[in-house]
């Protein structure tokens, strides 16, 4: 496969990437979003004005740029303005609630909020109205807010009015106006952070892995292993405030020249139906998307022989799950991915035309000019062949560190540059590596990490909470879902479903706990530390076995 993009890639940027795009395909199809077809001509003069429209705004390179929408064109089209003028993106999960959204914009120092104001359900505007009460009476661009002092602006998408804040068609037009000017955006710095992407910590809080334009060194290589060529359609249903969306979607469609089709939500018939409708090539998503496709397809059938290659990962990927996804979607190849947020998505993945056994082990080989060792966690010292050890990983495609937290990411990049993975893994004698297990307590519910500090935190401030203790507990459709085990205030009721209420209203959804299960003490070490590896035992067996003493939360 021919590459379009130059070898250097210390030098390439986001912005150039969708330029030469433009260049070479300008009439091809960039995006296809409902009723929207946007060439790559279009989306190249539209980033470039929206770029100069919040340039006009005071919005320039270092500031960070806060996104709170769900997938489609706009949402590309606000990464590629940002980056072209050296701001840094900070993408927002759309099931975040108040509290979560607010932390994220007050520790990425967000100086501008481009949102939805509503979407599905949830009144989006209503909440940032709720963070931000100044908005009301604020000049467009000159927002002060006490509890987030560097936010200037909140930009609203397509051409809604509302009180304080600026539409995203407005910006565009005024920057379109200054193009027609001839003004002119400087040449951005490939070294600048272009994202941010917030990830949940065992702090209780979540950390901003900031990635520079070198993500697109691994954006090549995905294409490569995937077989992806220009002009392929690639389906994006993966959340864009994801790395998986950002890097495997749309930066893949940018670099190549490949046909981005945004999905807003996950919906298995309707993701069947554009596949068919759009002759689909390329995707990719965690189990729970395949065997959501599966039993969509088996109820009604579709076309799907235009599909080339998907990959699988973010969880175990179960033998009968493989083979039913590669034969009823009609793949020629299903590949097993294992990468994180902090190294762009993807670190190992299996061939294109690797033996289904491969596939269904969860093994994978490091796909780009970068090193992956297994070591002793507390040495660094490689250790030999089928020896598991922590996986560790140096090179371009680790991240350039957490904003504002010098703390945390020394914990996890030693000095001479490491990143320590905390998950578990084991090298074959093939080059194979298998993830076989975390050292942290993580647990990651269809795709989505989920920690039990931030979920503990939460819980524990419930006025009748005295303790709780989350772990992960296996399930057939999302691989793990939350089991808190609480203790009650002397006296306290146990109301599970008030409980589930409270975290509800609170965190993302995949973060509330399915089960509660509430006890009166703790298993505990002689030294009185709880021990958790007995309670994700009692998880397990309780998943096993048929529903006893636990309260569904579900």
């Amino acid at each position: 496969m021919q590459m379009q993009t130059q070898s250097n890639w210390d030098e390439l940027t986001l912005g150039e990437a969708l330029a030469r795009s433009a260049q070479r395909f300008p009439q091809r199809l960039a995006i296809i979003d409902g009723d929207q077809r946007i060439s790559f001509a279009q989306l190249d003069r539209r980033a470039t004005a929206l770029a100069l429209g919040l340039r006009a705004q005071g919005i320039g390179r270092g500031d960070q740029v806060a996104l709170w929408m769900t997938n489609c064109a706009a949402w590309v089209l606000c990464w590629i303005a940002c980056a072209r003028i050296g701001a840094v993106l900070v993408p927002i999960n759309t099931r975040y609630k108040i509290d979560e959204v607010e932390y994220i914009l007050k520790q990425s120092d967000a100086r501008a909020l481009i949102l939805m104001d509503r979407y599905w359900d949830i009144e989006f505007l209503q909440m940032a109205r709720q963070i931000v009460p100044e908005l009301d009476g604020a000049t467009p661009g000159a927002l002060r807010s006490a509890r987030l002092p560097e936010l200037r602006s909140v930009i609203v998408w397509k051409d809604i009015s509302a009180p304080g804040t600026t539409s995203l068609d407005s910006v565009v037009r005024a920057g379109e106006a200054l193009m027609d000017k001839g003004e002119q955006l400087p040449p951005a710095h490939p070294g600048d952070a272009i994202i941010i992407v917030y990830t949940s910590g065992t702090t209780g809080h979540p950390k901003g892995a900031m990635h520079k334009h070198i993500v697109l060194r691994n954006v090549a290589n995905v294409a490569r292993v995937m077989h992806v060529e220009p002009g392929d359609v690639v389906l994006g249903h993966m959340p864009f405030y994801h790395v998986a969306g950002a890097i495997t979607e749309v930066g893949l469609c940018l670099l190549l020249g490949c046909t981005l089709v945004p999905m807003p939500h996950w919906v298995a018939d309707e993701a069947l139906d554009i596949i068919e409708r759009e002759r689909v090539n390329i995707f990719g998503g965690i189990p729970t998307h395949f065997v959501d496709c599966i039993d969509a397809i088996r109820r009604r059938r579709r076309d799907t022989s235009s599909l080339k290659s998907a990959w699988i990962g973010g969880a175990p990927v179960t033998p009968d799950v493989a083979l039913a996804a590669k034969e009823e979607l009609q793949l020629d190849a299903l590949q097993a991915v294992y990468g994180m947020t902090e190294t762009t998505a993807s670190t190992v993945f299996s061939e294109f035309d690797a033996p289904l056994e491969v596939l269904c082990e969860n093994k994978g080989r490091p796909i780009g000019e970068f090193e992956v060792k297994v070591c002793n966690a507390e040495t660094g010292t490689a250790l030999p062949i089928g020896q598991t050890g922590e996986v560790w990983v140096r090179g371009h495609l680790v991240m350039m560190g957490y904003y504002k937290n010098p703390k945390a990411t020394a914990e996890v990049i030693t000095q001479d540059g490491w990143f320590r993975t905390g998950d578990l893994g084991v090298f074959d004698e093939q080059g194979y590596l298998k993830i076989t297990g975390r050292l942290k307590d993580m647990f990651i519910v269809g795709g989505s990490n989920a920690y039990p500090a931030e979920i503990e935190r939460i819980l524990q401030s419930h006025p009748q909470v005295k303790q709780a203790v989350v772990v992960g507990a296996p399930d057939r459709r999302l691989g793990e879902v939350g089991m808190a085990f609480i203790q009650l205030h002397e006296g306290a009721p146990p109301d599970a479903a008030a409980l589930t209420a409270f975290c509800r209203q609170r965190m993302a959804d995949y973060k509330v706990p399915r089960r509660i299960v509430f006890t009166d003490e703790f298993p505990r070490t002689s030294t009185g530390k709880i021990q958790r590896f007995v309670l994700a035992e009692r998880a397990r067996a309780a998943v096993a076995a048929p529903k006893t003493a636990e309260a569904s939360a579900t």
